[in-house]
């Protein structure tokens, strides 16, 4: 036998949900007439459809440019806006930002935009309106710059400068209060590792047009960071004379093609021809000093210029953060002179005869520092271009001597290998026992490159084919070497005796 339901109790008028309460809640929220429930106010977390002309874009979105629209409007024309947006009320928004109120584009709008700005531009695009949740309370908790920079992270259309820009704008998030964010709780709020968040703003110390170079992708992050790290003689990124060398390096890549190791190397040569030109001498560089983590997480050696206006050393930290040391007194690795701004150009009389052998002795030194540079270098030769040198090491014993002194000297000056080996044959044959593969073909290239400048250096002796193979090999790879006046006059030469 079946049970009938029972029947439904309809609730007193007043005893809850039924017309008395509907009426009690209207008159509560101060509703009379003819207003319906949904004009009731939105709480946080409700989903809203909201005419995409009622929200104003938010100051604090980073994105320079909106890209890859044409795609997002055609699927939300066809589709709608699928995923929701988050909207405050534009009134907390600058009462809980005035530091931002001024910028807000539209403040009499209702709503302004947190995250979503490109499904925003499609609605206002197509007529579509737009699903976004109310989180008012990202405002009040001064949240706003780590959502923005948290639905960043998660998309692949932010340029490396717009991610910069985002990260930065948590730097600055508490300045109306006189206090910023510290640099491990930008990386915590940033989601990123340190190392990624000091590479990220270290692009923001650049030249306006080598951040643009970056941003519209003509320049890779990375190769931007290595520009980044070129300073003055005071150890500054932001100066006049940094930020010519990193338009010099920026320069050097487009017009010539080269990569921005081979870019920087090129720089220090050039500097090192300065300071040939100027005849000044240069003081020894010190230890390297650290630098700041916010910085750049980087060391850099700092040298002070010489007192009476003579040119300043430069540092070329590498791109990894480190400053390759080269011998004591000698130009190091990575480290350059750079004649001081505004300092008259060296006067030569016209008569001038330069004695060929002060030519050829100022090339094989900046040949030397070229050879320092490439092997500083993580990649310093392709496989192909280390096998001719060895053989012809191996096939002349008789050079392996001073090539191998020359080696050493080298391979200690750039921290390579065991420094505590203070004799050529001692330290290759620690080199050899190591049974690490990428140091012993380090040091067998070296080899191979000492002997060639070794026999390119020698004074009273003409050049032959193996010669101009050693100087072109240099002008080539990554150390970016130009030839002197002499060295191009000693391969025309030869160039007219194959003829």
């Amino acid at each position: 036998m079946t049970t009938p339901l029972p029947r439904p109790k309809h609730k007193k008028k007043g005893e809850g949900g039924g017309s008395g309460t509907l009426r009690a809640d209207r008159e509560k929220a101060g509703l009379t007439g003819g207003g319906d429930i949904h004009a009731l106010p939105p709480e946080d977390g409700e989903l809203l459809e909201l005419d995409p002309e009622t929200i104003s874009p938010n100051p604090m979105n980073m994105r320079l440019e909106l890209r890859d629209m044409d795609a997002m409007i055609a699927d939300v024309g066809e589709r709608g806006v699928h995923t929701p947006g988050i909207v405050m009320h534009t009134k907390t928004f600058m009462e809980c930002y005035p530091q931002w109120a001024s910028r807000v584009k539209y403040p009499e709008r209702p709503f302004i935009l947190g995250p979503g700005h490109r499904r925003h531009a499609a609605a206002l695009a197509t007529g579509r309106v737009m699903p976004a949740v109310l989180r008012d309370d990202l405002a009040r908790d001064r949240r706003v710059e780590e959502e923005l920079l948290s639905e960043n992270n998660s998309r692949d259309s932010l340029s490396p400068i717009e991610q910069a820009l985002a990260i930065d704008l948590l730097r600055q998030r508490d300045e109306d209060e006189n206090r910023t964010l510290s640099f491990d709780e930008v990386v915590e709020c940033a989601g990123y590792t340190a190392g990624t968040v000091s590479k990220y703003l270290a692009l923001l110390k650049l030249p306006q047009e080598v951040q643009q170079a970056i941003h519209v992708g003509d320049l890779s992050m990375r190769a931007g960071y290595s520009l980044s790290l070129l300073k003055d003689a005071n150890g500054s990124k932001e100066s006049e004379t940094a930020h010519a060398l990193q338009l010099r390096g920026w320069q050097l890549m487009q017009d010539e093609k080269l990569s921005v190791e081979a870019a920087r190397n090129r720089l220090a040569l050039e500097e090192q021809k300065q300071f040939h030109a100027g005849k000044s001498p240069a003081a020894p560089p010190p230890a390297p000093v650290p630098e700041p983590r916010e910085e750049s997480g980087a060391q850099a050696g700092r040298v002070q210029a010489p007192a009476g206006g003579t040119p300043e050393p430069v540092t070329f930290s590498d791109a990894d953060g480190g400053s390759p040391q080269g011998a004591a007194a000698e130009a190091p690795g990575a480290v350059a002179v750079l004649q001081e701004a505004g300092s008259p150009e060296p006067v030569v009389p016209e008569n001038t005869v330069v004695d060929p052998e002060v030519l050829q002795k100022e090339a094989a030194e900046l040949r030397d520092l070229a050879c320092r540079l490439l092997l500083a270098e993580d990649r310093y030769a392709k496989g192909g271009e280390s096998s001719p040198r060895l053989v012809t090491v191996v096939l002349n014993p008789s050079e392996w001597k001073h090539a191998a002194a020359k080696a050493h000297g080298w391979l200690v000056g750039l921290k390579k290998g065991p420094s505590s080996k203070r004799r050529p044959s001692d330290y290759f044959a620690a080199v050899a026992a190591s049974e690490e593969p990428s140091l012993m073909l380090r040091a067998a290239f070296a080899i191979g490159l000492a002997a060639d400048e070794v026999r390119a250096a020698q004074p009273d002796r003409e050049w032959d084919a193996r010669d101009v193979a050693h100087v072109q090999f240099l002008a080539t790879s990554r150390a970016s070497y130009q030839l002197s006046e002499w060295e191009q006059q000693q391969v025309e030469r030869l160039s007219r005796v194959k003829l």
